[in-house]
């Protein structure tokens, strides 16, 4: 694959709130975007939470926390949901976790059989299982999650995808599918099953998977859901036996790393390695979206450019994993373990936009 290397029209400083309390962690570790007129929404690996900011002159501020245990019962009040994605469609900002497996490093300053042990340990933190929906209201110039909202006449609350402390009800169904079933017990850096991206198109809700990717091809899971006795569940398609859709798409061996739908309807994929290593991040384009069916393989995907190339410069750093749409025809690229001279101060991080 011939490099095709973007240079960004400007940069976006990210300043959040200096006392956070894992305000390191957070700006090194972003690992989804959205924007929502004025205010950006992140999440980043090492929390059960949502970050907003609201736009600045030289980026975006005013950072405000969401804990998601002040809208849901996790199973583990204390661990991480991972949290790989994000979408908006009014009246909800939806989320998911990355519902993977994870297998643990070894330290090299341990001994020979610890770092054996430790290749072979792996591990599941429950709150990962996590897809759901929480009211996202405008108020006041600014869109806040609340507990508890009236949308056209209706009373709205949080929802989350029905499941257990160990899985949903996708996870259980994939678990018997065809293509995938044999990589659900496989931890997310080793091919495995592994989500990072979402978007939501008024029923359809897409699901984009890192891993695994098929002989090159990667996958977005495509599902409908409806409320339920104060949960979601899943819904089947007229016609259609499974309560889930696959679509392959040929990203030359990448996996997904966030989706995002424009108001054309057209789908933006920000597509990378599924494995732990370093390599190509570009950014492509289908035209009108996905097919409307049961299925479909997509084989040119328009591959736009590129917004990493490897270890260009420094080994594991400025991962690109979050997009998303901003003013004026641009597209915001933020960085898991960005390089140092992206660090503004104590609480900033400059981060990447591309004209569209």
């Amino acid at each position: 694959m011939k490099p095709n290397r973007k240079d960004p029209s400007h940069k976006c400083l990210i300043q959040f709130h200096e006392g956070f309390s894992n305000l390191e962690d957070l700006r090194s570790e972003i690992s989804s975007c959205l924007v929502t007129e004025k205010n950006l929404w992140l999440s980043y690996d090492e929390d059960a939470g949502i970050e907003r900011l609201t736009a600045t002159e030289k980026g975006y501020g005013y950072h405000k926390h969401y804990e998601l245990t002040d809208f849901f019962d996790l199973p583990n009040s204390d661990g991480e949901a991972d949290m790989e994605a994000l979408a908006y469609a009014e009246p909800y900002l939806w989320f998911c976790g990355s519902m993977s497996l994870k297998r643990n490093s070894p330290d090299p300053e341990d001994s020979l059989e610890e770092q054996l042990d430790d290749l072979s340990d792996v591990a599941l933190d429950e709150n990962r299982f996590s897809l759901g929906c929480i009211p996202c209201i405008k108020k006041n110039g600014s869109y806040e999650l609340l507990k508890e909202a009236e949308y056209q006449g209706k009373t709205i609350k949080p929802l989350m995808l029905r499941g257990g402390t160990k899985s949903t009800e996708l996870h259980n169904a994939l678990m018997r599918d065809e293509h995938l079933e044999r990589f659900m017990m496989i931890p997310c850096k080793d091919n495995g099953f592994d989500i990072e991206g979402l978007a939501v198109e008024n029923d359809r809700i897409f699901i984009g998977l890192r891993g695994p990717v098929l002989n090159g091809y990667a996958i977005i899971l495509e599902i409908g859901c409806k409320e339920f006795d104060g949960e979601l569940l899943l819904t089947k398609r007229d016609g259609e036996d499974k309560l889930y859709r696959k679509h392959f798409l040929d990203l030359r061996g990448m996996g997904i790393r966030e989706l995002n739908i424009d108001k054309k309807g057209d789908l933006y994929l920000l597509a990378g390695p599924t494995m732990d290593l370093d390599g190509t991040i570009s950014i492509y384009r289908v035209k009108d979206g996905l097919p409307d069916e049961h299925g479909s393989v997509i084989h040119k995907p328009e591959r736009l450019f590129d917004v990493a190339r490897g270890a260009e410069l420094e080994h594991g750093a400025d991962k690109a994993e979050g997009m998303a749409f901003i003013e004026g025809g641009h597209i915001l690229i933020t960085y898991d373990s960005p390089v140092e001279e992206r660090f503004e101060g104590k609480n900033g991080v400059w981060m990447d936009c591309y004209d569209l």
